[in-house]
């Protein structure tokens, strides 16, 4: 009886715009999931085997499990930071671009050449190197905009490419192992990653990921900072009415570079966590696309960092879950495109649920008029 008063006093105090949206949340993953569900009973040999593995693999044993908190971190990362910058209404999209180089300089560069060897200081130090390297990428862009007025988006998009082939020249012509084809050396001499915990379960294997506590506790920072803070307030407000905000006497000039600063701060920190997570050396030749999938957590999170790991750890298990189908049943694992981009399409639709959005206030109101009338009864 106590819970099902919590869930109703819960549910009494949400404003009805909140209540709406995780309606129509609900709803664009239903639809989304029974939109996967259609395309895998019609394309596969094996429907039932199929569903099963999408929607049940990564709790099938340790493995998978792994490889589905594997697949959250760095989306947790990108989606902090775009968050934050969404929130100020910066359309910075350098994620990419300081998510790659912030783990070629932080993860890899800084454990070769400054602290080989040395573990726990050079996950910390690497962290932080990689933090300022990405904050310096979406820094430019935002400085770019401040004093030439030159549109961020595409200057963005532009910084994205030049740290990918910028870090291609660094890794072939400076950085490479000879012995390797496309590779630096490695900066341990264990092959093992830096900031990983293994545990033994049966013939599986457990991974303890430290950048997965790290995600959660920046989201909760940025959380904090974009709600309980002067600064995030003002920061906010930028986003929501930059007019009304310059009015009052916000800089909005310096907090828009502030909030890109910070989101290419995350996303380096985020890039040298994924380095140092998965490999003993550095790889990457090509964008990782997980810059992109950061502007996915922002729209499924609506800019607010809280929601940012749930976001993050529905997709990662669609993701997983997909690709463990692929493996042992030979059905493509681009499902997990086909629902994020469905339940993308309908948060972003403005009409979705509009009608039922009315009946809703309509609702709230009469229920309010009841509530009055008997007070004056009483």
């Amino acid at each position: 009886m106590s819970k099902n008063k919590e869930k109703k006093s819960f549910l009494s105090n949400m404003s009805v715009q909140n209540k709406h949206q995780m309606l129509r949340m609900a709803v664009s993953i239903l639809i989304g999931l029974g939109l996967a569900t259609a395309l895998i009973v019609f394309t596969s040999d094996l429907p039932i085997t199929s569903l099963r593995l999408f929607f049940t693999a990564p709790l099938m044993n340790a493995s998978y499990f792994t490889f589905w908190i594997q697949k959250a971190i760095p989306l947790m990362f990108t989606g902090t930071a775009v968050s934050i910058m969404f929130s100020a209404n910066q359309f910075n999209l350098g994620m990419e671009g300081a998510f790659l180089f912030g783990g070629m300089v932080g993860g890899a560069l800084t454990n070769i050449y400054l602290f080989p060897g040395q573990r726990v200081l050079g996950s910390i130090m690497g962290c932080i190197i990689g933090g300022l390297v990405g904050a310096v990428i979406t820094l430019i862009p935002a400085l770019l905009e401040r004093i030439f007025k030159a549109s961020v988006m595409v200057t963005s998009l532009m910084m994205n490419y030049i740290c990918l082939w910028f870090s291609t020249y660094l890794l072939f012509s400076k950085f490479k192992d000879p012995r390797t084809s496309k590779s630096t050396y490695s900066w341990t001499q264990t092959n093992k990653e830096y900031m990983t915990y293994r545990i033994k379960i049966g013939q599986d294997t457990l991974t303890i990921f430290y950048a997965f506590f790290i995600a959660l506790v920046v989201a909760i920072i940025a959380w904090i900072f974009l709600y309980r803070s002067k600064m995030g307030f003002k920061l906010r407000q930028v986003g929501q009415n930059k007019n009304f905000a310059k009015y009052v006497g916000i800089s909005v000039g310096t907090v828009a570079v502030l909030s890109q600063a910070l989101g290419g701060f995350i996303g380096g920190v985020g890039g040298a966590c994924e380095i140092m997570s998965l490999y003993t050396n550095y790889r990457w030749v090509e964008l990782t696309g997980l810059g992109w999938d950061g502007v996915t957590m922002a729209v499924f999170a609506k800019n607010n960092p809280k929601y940012v790991p749930l976001a993050a750890l529905f997709i990662s298990y669609l993701r997983a879950g997909a690709y463990v189908m692929s493996v042992r049943t030979g059905i493509q694992n681009d499902m997990t495109k086909i629902v994020e981009a469905t339940i993308i399409l309908f948060l972003l639709a403005e009409k979705f649920l509009s009608r039922t959005y009315r009946k809703m206030i309509i609702a709230e109101a009469e229920k309010e008029r009841k509530a009055k009338a008997e007070l004056e009864v009483n």
